[in-house]
């Protein structure tokens, strides 16, 4: 008989421990059917790889994507055995729009570092996420959709806001992001929190309704699924106490793979695809507009052939040379006493101003090494500069060796008038005069096509930009002035209650910083640096002179301590 009183004290114990192991990452839904994944044997490998999944993707015409079988919205097995949630679609519209088959791998939380550093997948989708402490074995892609962490209340209560629930108990699963999401929010906001844990959303749901905390915190989508037909007892609080940015994880290093999955996540987007997506999959949200930044160039399409299939490592990174040499270097800024306008001096103040802020959160010596935004490869490639600013992302430049921090200004294309002619775009053009500013070439075709686009007959004036306001407002020989935001600031601020802008943007570009291609260090770094500017204030109160309104440019913070590799991101 001892021998079956083993086996039932063995099946007890698995039975006992099932729940605790369910909770190593975000709880499982219960009518997904279960999969065995066989673990991968052995430790990742360690040689840095020569050739990027590009190659092997070309070659086998397969892209292969690491992704959880049970994470509903974003992937989930179906009981009919079929791959369905917003990333699933997603992927298939990347794999149709290269032309290649899409096969999909099952990884869990735990294994899905090592089956892509391994090589067994191209890329890792929902498993892994873009945490500012990830693995220092994979990379991220820009972010393609922004998830919240978030609190659930009950309905009763009269919490509006995450602050009030200062010194409150808060509920969270063991072992999910909601631990880290809560620690986070919780330093960030200097607040004190009593959190209890549990195994599970439901028995955190129970607890709450029970009144033994007075909020639970979770990624919206899995609170959602956790209150089901209770709705009526608990509400989400609007505000979020983190974003969570939601991007596709490749091998560190590979540089031709992040950059072939960016760029067809901006070309999606610039089609719109990517916003019908959302739309299907979250349709009481609105798109979030701070997960796709469109560079310039993107074209028309996107294929694996577009890019290289090898590897290429600098021959020295900049973290190490930073470390050793304690001097940041600096180009791309002109003095501004030499800029052709007055916007052109605003924008060289920035860039001053915004190098010497980064040098000074580094705990670096700020060197300008002269030279124009043009010369930003060169520069970079023979380790004269560190950063360039003063670019614009451009698809047509990756080629050359740079790729592009995240952007630190919009600007575009605006239309300023009278603020007593009540022109509120081109339809209230029919039949008038658009200034245009001498120098900017484009300007007049990219007027006409909005014209076109409406049937309008529009003509044009020539103008000086320094003459801009006297068109308007003295000489009368424009209705209004068609030009980039930066051009019309300075006459805006000049003439505050007699020139406005339309509240349209008929265009969107960016500012941002080059690097050297493929030092994600320093790449994460400079990043991360522009997020806490950004969290803290400082990036607008730089940019305020550059900006018609609050608009910076829209782009997602990575959540995570505001220190790397040693160094303190916060402000000094």
């Amino acid at each position: 008989m001892r021998p079956l009183l083993v086996c039932i004290a063995l099946l007890c114990a698995l039975l006992m421990a099932a729940p605790l192991l369910a909770q190593s990452g975000e709880p499982a839904p219960t009518l997904v059917p279960p999969t065995l994944v066989p673990s991968a044997a052995g430790a990742p490998q360690t040689a840095l790889p020569t050739e990027s999944a590009v190659a092997q993707i070309h070659a086998s015409n397969i892209f292969k994507v690491g992704i959880l079988y049970n994470a509903p919205p974003y992937s989930a097995l179906t009981l009919q055995g079929e791959m369905r949630g917003f990333d699933v679609e997603l992927l298939r519209l990347l794999a149709a729009e290269w032309g290649s088959e899409l096969e999909f791998l099952q990884v869990t939380r735990q294994n899905a570092v090592n089956a892509l550093v391994r090589g067994e997948v191209h890329a890792v989708a929902t498993a892994l996420a873009h945490y500012r402490d990830a693995s220092s074995e994979i990379e991220f892609t820009q972010p393609y959709q922004i998830g919240s962490q978030v609190l659930l209340v009950r309905e009763s209560s009269d919490y509006a806001a995450p602050n009030e629930l200062a010194n409150q108990a808060v509920g969270y699963v063991l072992g999910s992001r909601a631990e880290t999401a809560l620690e986070l929010w919780r330093q960030r906001a200097g607040i004190t929190l009593e959190p209890r844990r549990y195994l599970n959303l439901d028995r955190a749901f129970a607890a709450l309704v029970a009144g033994e905390v007075e909020a639970i915190v979770g990624e919206t989508q899995a609170l959602l699924r956790a209150v089901g037909d209770y709705g009526e007892l608990a509400r989400l609080l609007e505000a979020p106490i983190l974003q969570e940015p939601r991007a596709f994880a490749v091998r560190r290093h590979d540089f031709p793979l992040r950059q072939l999955l960016n760029r067809s996540i901006q070309l999606l987007a610039q089609q719109q695809k990517l916003q019908l997506l959302h739309r299907e999959f979250f349709p009481d949200e609105a798109f979030p507009e701070t997960a796709v930044t469109l560079w310039d160039s993107i074209g028309d399409e996107v294929s694996p052939m577009q890019f290289t299939a090898q590897i290429e490592y600098q021959q020295q990174y900049r973290l190490s040379r930073l470390f050793s040499s304690r001097v940041l270097r600096v180009g791309g800024i002109s003095h501004g006493a030499g800029a052709e306008s007055a916007a052109g001096a605003r924008l060289s103040e920035l860039h001053l101003a915004l190098a010497s802020e980064i040098a000074a959160r580094w705990g670096l010596q700020l060197e300008l090494v002269p030279s124009a935004a043009a010369e930003a490869a060169t520069l970079l490639a023979a380790g004269a500069a560190d950063l360039m600013l003063g670019l614009k992302p451009d698809w047509g430049l990756i080629a050359s060796g740079i790729e592009f921090s995240s952007p630190y200004l919009l600007h575009g294309d605006r239309l300023m008038t009278r603020k007593s002619a009540g022109i509120r775009g081109f339809s209230d053009l029919r039949g008038r005069i658009i200034g245009i500013l001498i120098g900017d070439d484009d300007a007049q075709a990219r007027a006409q096509a909005w014209a076109d686009s409406i049937n309008a007959s529009v003509r044009f004036f020539l103008s000086t930009e320094s003459g801009a306001a006297l068109t308007l407002l003295d000489y009368n020989n424009a209705n209004a002035i068609y030009a980039d935001s930066l051009a019309l600031i300075p006459h805006l601020q000049a003439n505050p209650d007699r020139l406005q802008v339309t509240t349209r943007w008929y265009s969107r570009g960016y500012y941002a910083a080059a690097i050297s291609a493929n030092d994600p260090d320093f790449r994460r770094l400079l990043n991360y640096t522009l997020q806490e500017m950004k969290a803290d204030g400082t990036l607008f109160a730089l940019a305020a002179p550059l900006l018609l309104s609050d608009e910076l440019p829209a782009f997602a913070i990575v959540p995570g301590p505001a220190i790397f590799s040693g160094i303190s991101l916060a402000r000094v």
